[in-house]
């Protein structure tokens, strides 16, 4: 049986409580497990990824809404960021905000389109916005860098109250690390803001069942663009932290497969779920990390493609999670926690007196009545014979 802990109550915040502290302890302490620097930087792309995946299950999970274009948003970011620091001498963190305030009006411009279309010709356009991205990047070569891509003079560094000298080979690295993740961790917490405020619900009734949210008073057309808004937003902040980690932009970087990886990361971790980002986020690294070398070492696939290899992994796995566990990673997981743990809602007060009363009461398909099973009363007067 499992343990049964009662919502709101002192065990139930024990357990929020140590289940925070056992994440915090992870993200303190993983990187100083780690003694190379690109396994703390993969670490940093996973943190940075999971924000755009966050963003994408806003839009698509609990909005409804289809869209392919998140690549764009995220190489936006990446190049506002990097733009920024190389031309005009900002600091890194001072970037995101503008990051924001920029996929912030272009999502919501690309979101005017869904008031007239939606399925397949809204995935239309927004494919269309992901594949010119690239285009237009090469295309403003002066402010861009063209082909070239635009690099940072130098990466962000540790300030220094900063305590690195015993990792000095990877302390930069793990201070980067640990800002993308307390900023992503700060993204988790608006996004959970977001679903629990009035226009969080509206957007899951939006969801479920168009017409009825509109009959409800829901107002369609501004909860759409505000969707592609904030998830335009999310992907921003998702490219700028990429930027801190390695600070360059290039058209090769955000190409339109990277939008198809996002939402491959997006179905394997949980669609319509914010812990699923970072099962996805895992998923996505590790698939444009380490398959492509791996396979391309084994004898079979000498000579092959690498990124065609991982594409054929990519679709082979999300037909596997898509049968195997249709509510993906995170769903998965929290199936098997609850076997463990349950959380209960507790009993209203009253509602307990209130079905004792009703159990007590005589049933109504018995057809009885209190009078009914009791003997008449003689009247007053009567003889009997005999």
């Amino acid at each position: 049986m499992p343990l049964l802990i009662e919502r709101g109550s002192r065990r139930h915040r024990l357990l929020i409580l140590g289940l925070a502290a056992a994440g915090a302890g992870v993200l303190l302490g993983l990187p100083y497990l780690l003694y190379s620097v690109p396994q703390v930087d993969m670490l940093s792309q996973i943190a940075a990824y999971s924000v755009a995946i966050v963003g994408l299950s806003l839009l698509m999970g609990y909005t409804g809404q289809i869209s392919l274009a998140h690549s764009a948003f995220v190489g936006l970011g990446g190049y506002t960021t990097v733009i920024l620091v190389a031309d005009h001498d900002w600091p890194y963190l001072a970037t995101i905000p503008v990051s924001v305030v920029v996929c912030l009006a272009v999502g919501a411009l690309i979101g005017i389109p869904a008031l007239r279309i939606r399925g397949l010709y809204l995935a239309a356009v927004t494919l269309a916005v992901a594949a010119l991205f690239p285009a237009l990047v090469i295309r403003f070569e002066d402010l861009t860098g063209g082909t070239s891509g635009k690099f940072a003079r130098e990466a962000m560094q540790a300030p220094e109250w900063f305590f690195v000298n015993p990792f000095t080979r990877v302390g930069p690295s793990i201070v980067r690390f640990y800002v993308i993740a307390a900023i992503a961790v700060l993204m988790f917490l608006v996004a959970r803001a977001i679903l629990d405020s009035r226009t969080g619900r509206a957007m899951v009734a939006l969801r479920d069942a168009p017409l009825s949210a509109a009959a409800s008073g829901v107002q369609v057309a501004r909860v759409k663009i505000y969707a592609f808004a904030v998830s335009g937003a999310f992907g921003g902040v998702a490219g700028s932290l990429l930027a801190i980690q390695l600070p360059q932009a290039s058209d090769t970087r955000y190409t339109l497969d990277l939008s198809i990886f996002l939402l491959v990361a997006l179905v394997a971790g949980g669609n319509g779920t914010l812990l699923g980002a970072v099962p996805g986020a895992i998923i996505l690294v590790t698939l444009r990390t380490y398959i492509s070398d791996w396979a391309t070492a084994l004898p079979m696939f000498q000579g092959g493609d690498g990124g065609q290899i991982v594409g054929i992994v990519s679709a082979l796995l999300l037909l596997v999670i898509v049968f195997l566990m249709p509510t993906g990673v995170a769903g998965g997981l929290t199936k098997l926690g609850r076997r463990l743990v349950r959380v209960t809602d507790p009993i209203p007060q009253g509602w307990q007196k209130f079905q004792l009363t009703t159990s007590s009461a005589p049933s109504a398909a018995s057809g009885a009545s209190p009078t009914a099973s009791s003997p008449r009363p003689e009247k007053s007067g009567a003889t009997t014979k005999g």
